[in-house]
């Protein structure tokens, strides 16, 4: 188990939601309000872009964004900017950046946090690395042939990586400066590296502490001849090479202490720095607050509410969780069920979806999770007393049920949803519908017309799509629907609502919601686009209602959604609905359920 140690490796996780941004200042020309976009980075890399939320100092965004952390970062950066329409370039209005160490802090809740000043000089990121060596020279001291030994530095900049991008591009060059004990400054440069964020420079510096005229190109000094004057740091910094432009972007710094070094002549090879932002002392005067922008009384730039999920996984080689593994797979034999691993581990965890993933992958890659889904479904469907309630809480089966349907039927997904999702985009009509949120209520027979479209169309790819259902899913409808039939024998719909109440509310409408989430498009979604694909996802939630007599009156929430609803609370619709459950709940094995 010791060698085991070390040969564990991390895995990150991040998991975002940007929620709503508020009192955001408004522009100092006519136009007040703004058309607000927020970038998510690590470091100074952009990882996701939210959609563009128009005309407005509290935009609502409302998306969750996950991934794995690809590498090593110091800062988890949310940026806030304004799109200009009529420039090429957006402006920044502010940012939140959390370190690394403090994500912990703000796990999985939401947080209002303060919209920050962006300053050039503080937006640095990657690493530099740099050879220093010192050695003895002999110089003329005077006429008789006198020699003295001095010591001279040696440096050379190997290579760097991960600079920031600039504008979307990145030409660098180093500047070498060795600072003396008396004051004075030699600087040298580097060439230019044209288009990379990751240069190697092949060229050696040399720095003497005797009196000498430094004959670089571009600057002339005189050092001194003093004896006791020594070089007591090295400066390296990195720049953007902006040619036509009056000041060089500056891309971060490394500063190195010499004196004691000097004195014991240690040779530094191919040390690593991180590059640090420009210290106090060297800044620029230069307004941090990005043009267009105004600040409030207290210096606010407004606020933003994000919630951070922050995880660190360390997993050992397989063969250590060998022991669990067959721990959790012997749940299916355990009678009753709620003796169970799997089922104590549900009763146990807070968070039902986190421990659900892991679950559904360990019992589909064992081809077990049919049985193991039946077993907690048998157990919760048993003690149940109000039929319209099953499956709606956030239990373990329900969250396992949720995380199967997306991994088994995601390509199910895509074939039946992208065509109109796209269509959605690519036509971009408005299908506002609620007198409250539109100009003129003339253009909602129209908006509705247009809305109709959308849901035929989604509504008919969704019932004509039996066929192509996974067999998995298939078969673990089938003993959803045969456990409820078992234990609820008096509901006669009980056999088509348990079935709707996944494939429809927890499958087929957050994608609708949710396109970017289940990759069904990669494009931004724009405000009008995404009140389209809410009221799509309201209809076709309803439709999936349609199946339930107790259900039917509950269907339609909200007033204006009557038109829309009346159009599909037919019973042609129900019978197509109903047709479609059928066939995705039929045995797909020659295995039957059985009371467990």
């Amino acid at each position: 188990m010791a060698d085991d140690y070390g040969k564990v490796r991390i895995e990150e996780r991040l998991k975002i939601k940007v929620g709503e941004a508020k009192n955001l200042q408004c522009r100092n020309h006519v136009s007040l309000q703004r058309d607000v976009y927020c970038t998510l980075s690590l470091d100074q890399e952009e990882i996701f872009r939210t959609s563009t939320i128009e005309k407005t100092l509290s935009p609502f965004f409302g998306e969750e964004f996950q991934f794995e952390v690809p590498r090593k970062f110091r800062y988890l950066s949310v940026y806030v900017y304004d799109r200009d329409r009529h420039l090429k370039q957006d402006k920044v209005l502010g940012k939140v950046a959390i370190k690394r160490e403090d994500l912990s802090q703000y796990n999985n809740k939401d947080h209002w946090f303060p919209i920050c000043p962006v300053d050039a000089d503080s937006e640095v990121q990657g690493k530099a690395n740099i050879k220093i060596s010192f050695g003895d020279v002999r110089n003329l001291k005077n006429k008789s042939s006198s020699y003295s030994s001095r010591t001279q530095l040696k440096v050379q900049i190997v290579e760097c990586v991960e600079l920031t991008l600039k504008n979307g591009s990145c030409d660098p060059f180093a500047l070498i400066t060795a600072v003396y004990s008396n004051g004075k400054k030699v600087t040298k440069r580097t060439k230019t590296r044209k288009k990379t964020v990751s240069p190697k420079f092949d060229e050696e510096f040399y720095f003497c502490n005797y009196d000498e005229r430094e004959k670089e190109r571009d600057s002339t000094y005189t050092v001194c001849g003093d004896c006791d004057i020594e070089i007591s740091e090295l400066h390296v910094s990195l720049w953007h090479d902006t040619p036509g432009m009056s000041v060089d972007v500056f891309l971060g710094e490394v500063r190195i202490p010499l004196r004691e070094a000097q004195q014991h002549k240690p040779a530094h090879n191919n040390a690593w720095y991180f590059l640090q932002p420009r210290s106090g002392k060297n800044k620029q005067n230069t307004c941090s607050t990005p043009p267009g922008t105004r600040l409030s009384i207290d210096n606010s730039l407004g606020s933003l509410r994000l919630q951070v999920q922050y995880t660190a996984d360390h997993v050992f080689p397989s063969h250590v969780y060998d022991s669990l593994r067959s721990l959790l797979l012997d749940s299916i034999n355990t009678k009753p069920i709620t003796y169970s691993s799997v089922y104590l581990l549900g009763e146990i965890v807070s968070s039902k979806s986190d421990m659900a993933q892991p679950l559904v992958r360990i019992f589909m890659h064992h081809g077990q999770i049919v049985p193991i889904i039946r077993a907690l479904a048998t157990a919760e469907i048993s003690n149940l007393t109000d039929p319209t309630t099953i499956f709606r809480g956030n239990t373990l089966v329900s969250k396992m049920m949720d995380e199967s349907m997306r991994l088994i039927g995601l390509q199910y997904l895509h074939k039946t949803l992208r065509p109109t999702i796209d269509l959605v985009f690519n036509e971009r009509k408005p299908c506002e519908i609620d007198p409250a949120r539109v100009n003129d209520p003339n253009t909602i027979q129209s908006n509705l017309a247009n809305l109709t479209c959308y849901v035929q169309r989604i509504f008919q790819a969704i019932t004509q799509s039996a066929v192509e259902c996974p067999a998995l899913m298939c078969q673990i409808f089938h003993n959803l629907r045969e456990c409820a039939m078992i234990y609820l024998p008096e509901n006669k719909e009980v056999r088509y609502s348990v079935i709707s109440g996944f494939i429809f509310l927890r499958f087929f409408a957050p994608a609708i919601l949710g396109p970017r989430l289940f990759d069904l498009t990669t494009e931004q979604i724009d405000s009008q686009t995404n009140r389209t694909l809410t009221l799509i996802s309201k209809t076709i939630q309803s439709l999936g209602n349609l199946v339930s007599c107790k259900s039917a009156p509950q269907v339609c929430k909200e007033e204006y959604m009557e038109c829309i609803y009346r159009k599909f609370c037919t019973e042609q619709h129900i019978q197509a609905v109903r047709q479609f459950l059928e066939i995705i709940s039929a045995n797909t094995s020659s295995q039957h359920i059985m009371p467990i």
